[in-house]
């Protein structure tokens, strides 16, 4: 059996506040996403933002797809009596209002469809389950884009002790695990991006030891901006930030939350210390374990962690869909 790769970009556009999504009518009638074969050499992102540009005219920067969103379809089919397994990848993106889409010569045009009347139109159900995915990304990410803009202006309406500088989560929105640390650290604050330092690193292998990659998974904090001097967040500062971290888990809406040390355990569940409550799955939905900093600091604390991270693994198995 003959493997083949695709990858391609779900496209969409505001409609005056509509947003729909571009298909393409083949010859063949039936209508598809733009996407096509990755040639020798090429990245699965660059095989995307060309085909696209081949397929609809439309020129899309790498920059402006939507971050950590992937879908992933593998099909079957036969041409000319070949076997042929198939894989694609689609990513995601959102043009400017008013675009104009050129099709290609392969095509016999093009329409921009809403969701509903898209799901109404698309002939086969790998397509529409790709839709459906992607319909559900995209409300996240833009309830996300709204808390975050809201969120980050907090230091000017309120006392400040902390930076300015405001960290985003960042991961899947669609993920069924949810990390929640403490605050950002220095190197955090300075790039604006979570975990990324060596806890950062020592918590990416983690999530890879449970067959699982940072993109499939979505990483915060309790509160989103540095403590100077690397200190705690007082309890006001938490208080401050908790509304945000309860309307970001509302977005995701996660099977599991990791509570990665104390200040996470007591922010979320009210607990003074973690000891007694690691590697646990509480409420069927909480797992508590330590803080990678503290790991690093302590080989034994280490060791709880790839414990904790154990029961983690089996939680996910045990909770994938069929």
């Amino acid at each position: 059996m003959r493997e083949e790769y695709s990858y391609g970009i779900v496209v969409i556009s505001s409609f005056h506040g509509d947003y729909k999504y571009l298909l393409l009518k083949r010859a063949e009638g039936w209508l598809d996403f733009p996407k096509g074969h990755i040639e020798k050499g090429e990245t699965g992102t660059a095989a995307a933002i060309r085909e696209t540009r081949e397929e609809s005219g439309i020129k899309i920067d790498e920059k402006n797809l939507i971050p950590y969103f992937h879908y992933d379809i593998t099909y079957r089919f036969t041409y000319n009596s070949v076997k042929i397994l198939k894989h694609v990848r689609m990513f995601m993106s959102i043009v400017p209002e008013n675009t104009i889409v050129k099709v290609s010569d392969e095509h016999r045009g093009y329409v921009w469809l809403n969701y509903s009347d898209a799901m109404g139109n698309l002939n086969f159900g790998n397509q529409k389950d790709l839709m459906q995915y992607a319909n559900s990304y995209l409300k996240k990410y833009l309830d996300m884009e709204a808390l975050n803009s809201e969120y980050k202006n907090i230091p000017i309406k309120s006392k400040w002790n902390l930076s300015v500088n405001f960290v985003p989560g960042e991961g899947n929105l669609n993920s069924k695990v949810f990390f929640i640390g403490q605050a950002p650290g220095r190197n955090e604050d300075l790039e604006r991006r979570p975990f990324i330092g060596r806890s950062g690193k020592l918590l990416d292998s983690l999530i890879q030891g449970i067959g699982l990659d940072r993109e499939d998974v979505y990483i915060t904090s309790v509160v989103q901006f540095f403590p100077p001097e690397n200190r705690a967040p007082t309890e006001d500062e938490v208080a401050i930030c908790m509304p945000f971290l309860k309307k970001q888990l509302d977005i995701v809406n996660p099977q599991i939350i990791v509570l990665l040390g104390a200040t996470a355990a007591g922010a979320l569940l009210n607990l003074k210390g973690i000891t007694a409550y690691h590697g646990k799955i509480i409420e069927n939905k909480y797992l508590i374990t330590v803080h990678p900093a503290a790991a690093l600091r302590n080989p034994a604390n280490l060791e709880i962690m790839k414990s904790d991270f154990k029961v983690l693994g089996e939680f996910i198995k045990s909770h994938r869909n069929p």
